[in-house]
């Protein structure tokens, strides 16, 4: 509803709107809990024990620790990772570099303020931050408590960082802090992110990534499009600008209607870039044709709400209503 004033009245609505606005943006209050630190000031077994006694959520989702009993293997590795000279270095970097993580609190407050307006049911999750020499995942990410291994997102100057053939070069770009929010935002999402479980095409799976995105994109509105998806923003540029070949690539190869999982694999899964299309073409290709379909439907119907997007579970209609046909914007 908009407010039509009168001369007489501007300076009393404009008051009124102030303290409107003022009590509709309250941001929801993050406090990180910094296990990062508090780990690396235990030193012997005992006090190991004691720090995964004292968290126990974060020992089981993020150490994978026993749940019934002391874990002697466990508390020995992180009793030798907090007493490596090597390891204690780099643990001190990482707190040079990400400081008080100012930045990220204010990303994520502003994420779960706007979360809490559309889902009354969202509760803000305990945020834990811990360093281990990349001893857990990346990130662990609940309902109730997300847990940041900081160690992976140091970026390309960090002294370590993650190997093995999980971690190549087109993913490792992708561990920097600013990657960080998005990520746990598009984790989130899937809470909320109905599905029609008896539609197993690759359409229904193209539409359920565009949601996801869509909803990173509602909740972080001023985060770049290259931080949700992992994109470079040249490829960005190159895919937006080709996706009516992308597109033909899929209706000539009659994809939407795919349900061969080893072919939707090819065109959701992350690669280096889709072979099937050609070399310049990201992998992933099916996620951000998804996210142009979602974005396009929700564009157009501007009465649809993020929380009715994420309800609806017919990603046919979506697709259908959104009349994407592999045009741009403007088109």
């Amino acid at each position: 509803m908009r407010l039509r004033t009168l001369p007489g009245f501007i300076g009393l609505v404009g008051t009124l709107c102030l303290f409107f606005l003022l009590s509709c943006t309250k941001q929801e209050e993050i406090t990180f809990v910094r296990l990062d630190q508090q780990l690396f000031t235990a030193k012997t077994p005992a006090q190991i024990q004691a720090f995964l006694n004292q968290n126990p959520s974060v020992a089981q989702l993020y150490f994978n620790a026993n749940e019934t009993s002391n874990d002697t293997a466990l508390v020995r590795e992180l009793t030798e990772r907090v007493n490596n000279p090597a390891l204690n270095e780099f643990s001190s970097q990482l707190q040079q570099q990400f400081g008080d993580l100012s930045d990220l609190n204010a990303q994520l407050s502003e994420a779960f303020t706007n979360i809490k307006k559309d889902f009354p049911d969202f509760r803000t999750p305990k945020v834990v931050t811990v360093v281990s020499g990349f001893l857990g995942p990346d990130l662990v990410v609940t309902d109730s408590l997300i847990v940041i291994g900081l160690d992976y997102f140091a970026g390309p100057t960090a002294k370590y960082r993650p190997k093995g053939p999980e971690y190549p070069a087109y993913i490792l770009r992708r561990y920097q802090q600013e990657f960080i929010a998005p990520a746990i935002v598009t984790a989130l999402s899937d809470k909320y992110n109905a599905t029609n479980r008896t539609d197993q095409t690759l359409l229904a799976d193209m539409v359920y990534y565009g949601k996801s995105y869509v909803f990173t994109k509602t909740m972080l509105p001023n985060v770049a499009d290259s931080l949700v998806i992992g994109y470079t923003d040249k490829q960005l540029t190159e895919t937006f600008n080709a996706q009516d070949l992308v597109w033909g690539h899929f209706i000539d190869n009659q994809l939407l209607y795919q349900t061969n999982p080893s072919i939707k694999q090819r065109y959701l899964n992350e690669r280096p870039y889709t072979a099937e299309i050609g070399s310049a073409c990201p992998g992933a290709i099916g996620r951000w044709v998804g996210w142009r379909i979602v974005g396009l439907y929700h564009d157009k119907h501007t009465s649809v709400g993020i929380a009715d997007l994420m309800r609806n579970a017919d990603a046919r209609q979506i697709f259908a209503e959104s009349g994407y046909k592999g045009q741009k914007d403007d088109e």
